[in-house]
C-alpha cells in the first residue's frame, strides 16, 4: 500500500493505493477517512487495483477540506481526482456520505463501469433515472442511519439491494467478508471482473 497527494483544483489530496488490476475507488463516509477501507478488506480484493480517496468532509481525512455550495459539489470533486489520477472507467464504491457523492458521480454520468454503495444517504434527492452502469445497494439490517426511503429508492429504480444481517451502518466495517463476497458476486455478474 503506498500513500500519495495530488492537487485537485488548487487543494491537496491524499489517497491509498493497493493491489494491481482493475481500478477500483473507495469513498469513504463522513466519520472515516481512506484508511478504513484499505483496513477494513483491501487484501481481499485481488485483481483489483483499489484507490481509497480521503474526501474533503471527513473529520479523520488528511485532504484539504471545503464547504460544499452545491448538493454536487463532493461528486464533481470526486471526478476531478478521477480525472487527476487518469482512472478510466472505475468501479466506484462509496459509504454513507459516500456512497450519496458515488450515486451523484453517476447520475452525472462521469465515467465509470458500475456503483456500489453501502447505507447511502440522500437517495431521494437524486435523479436515479439518469445513471446508465450497474449499480447495488448494501444496508446493514440494523443501520440507524441511512433510512428505508433510501433502500427503497434504489428498489424503485430497479437496482440491486443487498442487507447485511447483524451489521450496522458501516456493514463494510461490521462484517467484512461478506462485504467483499457481495462486492465479488455482482462485479462477476456483470462481467466487471
Amino acid at each position: 500500500m503506498s500513500e500519495n497527494w495530488v492537487t485537485v483544483n488548487g487543494r491537496s489530496v491524499r489517497y491509498l493505493v493497493h493491489g494491481e488490476g482493475k481500478p477500483m475507488v473507495m469513498v469513504h463516509g463522513f466519520s472515516f477517512s481512506a484508511d478504513d477501507w484499505i483496513n477494513c478488506c483491501g487484501n481481499n480484493f485481488e485483481g483489483l487495483k483499489i484507490y481509497a480517496i480521503d474526501m474533503p468532509y471527513g473529520p479523520k481525512s488528511r485532504s484539504d477540506h471545503f464547504m460544499p455550495r452545491d448538493d454536487d459539489d463532493y461528486a464533481n470533486h470526486l471526478y476531478a481526482i478521477v480525472k487527476a489520477l487518469n482512472i478510466e472507467n472505475p468501479i466506484l464504491i462509496g459509504a454513507s456520505l459516500g456512497g450519496e457523492t458515488v450515486l451523484r458521480y453517476l447520475a452525472l454520468n462521469y465515467p465509470a463501469t458500475a456503483g456500489i454503495v453501502v447505507g447511502p444517504v440522500r437517495v431521494p434527492s437524486i435523479n436515479l433515472s439518469r445513471i446508465k452502469v450497474p449499480v447495488m445497494g448494501i444496508w446493514g439490517s440494523n443501520d440507524r442511519v441511512s433510512g428505508r426511503e433510501n433502500m427503497e429508492a434504489m428498489r424503485r429504480a430497479g437496482f440491486r439491494v443487498e442487507v447485511i444481517n447483524d451489521a450496522g451502518h458501516p456493514a463494510y466495517l461490521d462484517r467484512p467478508r461478506e462485504f467483499v463476497r457481495l462486492v465479488l458476486d455482482f462485479l462477476r455478474s456483470i462481467n466487471a471482473v
